[in-house]
């Protein structure tokens, strides 16, 4: 057992992993995410301003206290200068994972991402893309045919900003605008309603908003073009509305319905999926945040008639001290079509020791109900988020 706790950390280490956007960032007052990062609703590539946001506001300080930021922010820590309309990014994420089950335990090593992302920018027009590579999993993403070692593409548009850029229209594809956008890509409430940024990206176009208090993006769903045959690919919109009365709160309430002629999952001809939730971010206090959402999933197809299930997670994030991250989460899936109601309980510690650089570990227990009573699993995961 030491030695595979001694393996499990030295993964975790060693190992890389993937910028993502961070809902707690409501403590500081940034209800809005387009300030920070290059997608009107967060996650992917960081703005110039974002990274330096993440060194005054996200490492830590280790006693001291930062008012300018260092040309490490920059590019490869500022050892490749960019002209001013080229905007970089390498971000990486990886780590191990030991998971339980009654019949088993799993330990493996992951590499869930190795992406480098881009940005050019003219004026008021953007084109954004990256380019990665997956050893597994992301096939919803890939650009290759194979079952794992895959070169992935999680997004590629091009964008125009009104002068205020307080509107950006885009074309091309995106994450799914729905619900909050958290890191914890496999939560049931990004998994069972496919919005999460790691594999779930659609083609389509899509306006955002970012105004006083008030954001918002729509997105008309082209299907994902990398899923064959066409059959498979679903059509439809999603989109949120989030309203901020305070800098330290914001409320939002999302919808998504789309059609496929057969279910990429289920296989089932003629597939209607809807999810609609609503969602909220409430800083208590300076070290507390409270994130939550609850959606209702509606699945119906030509062989079978609607049926309803429902999803919902609360996560609270705790910051002692700058750059040290306590989560502690909840989470219910009742599937369409299941049997019960599925728990799920999380625990996390996060410290980001340098900017753009954190060490994560996690730990999560579900429970999933069956006919002769219920199984059980455990998964520990160590994590390095890094973003160049």
């Amino acid at each position: 057992m030491r030695q595979l706790f001694v393996l499990f950390v030295l993964l975790g280490l060693f190992a890389p992993l993937r910028a993502e956007a961070y809902p707690w960032m409501i403590r500081h007052g940034y209800s809005s995410c387009a300030a920070c990062h290059a997608d009107p609703s967060g996650s992917g590539l960081l703005t110039p301003y974002g990274r330096a946001q993440s060194e005054l506001l996200l490492a830590a300080t280790y006693g001291k206290t930062k008012e300018e930021v260092s040309p490490s922010t920059n590019f490869l820590f500022g050892a490749a200068p960019l002209p001013e309309w080229l905007n970089l990014g390498l971000s990486f994420r990886g780590g191990a994972l030991v998971n339980r089950v009654p019949t088993a335990t799993n330990v493996r090593p992951l590499q869930m991402a190795s992406d480098i992302r881009a940005q050019a920018t003219f004026g008021q027009f953007r084109a954004n893309a990256s380019l990665g590579f997956a050893v597994r999993r992301a096939l919803l993403a890939s650009l290759t045919p194979w079952e794992g070692n895959n070169v992935v593409s999680r997004e590629h548009w091009l964008a125009w900003d009104n002068e205020d850029q307080t509107v950006v229209v885009r074309a091309g594809r995106m994450n799914m605008p729905f619900g909050l956008r958290n890191a914890e890509h496999t939560t049931w409430v990004r998994e069972r309603t496919r919005t999460d940024t790691n594999e779930h990206q659609q083609y389509g176009a899509a306006v955002a908003y970012n105004g006083d208090g008030i954001r918002g993006e729509l997105m008309a769903i082209a299907g994902n073009f990398l899923v064959n045959p066409d059959l498979y690919r679903e059509r439809g919109y999603s989109g949120y509305v989030e309203w901020a009365p305070r800098s330290d709160l914001a409320l939002g309430v999302s919808s998504l319905t789309t059609r496929a002629r057969y279910d990429i999952d289920s296989r089932q001809p003629g597939f209607w999926r809807q999810a609609h939730g609503v969602f909220g971010r409430w800083a208590v206090a300076r070290p507390v945040v409270l994130m939550g959402e609850a959606d209702v999933l509606v699945n119906s197809s030509s062989e079978q008639d609607a049926g309803l299930g429902y999803t919902g997670l609360l996560q609270a994030d705790v910051e002692p001290v700058q750059g040290l991250h306590v989560l502690v989460s909840g989470e219910a899936l009742k599937p369409v079509g299941g049997t019960g109601t599925s728990v799920g309980a999380g625990l996390g510690v996060g410290f980001v020791f340098l900017p753009q650089v954190e060490l994560r570990f996690d730990g999560f227990a579900r429970r999933t109900p069956t006919n002769d009573g219920g199984i059980n699993s455990f998964t520990l995961l160590s994590q390095l988020h890094l973003s160049l």
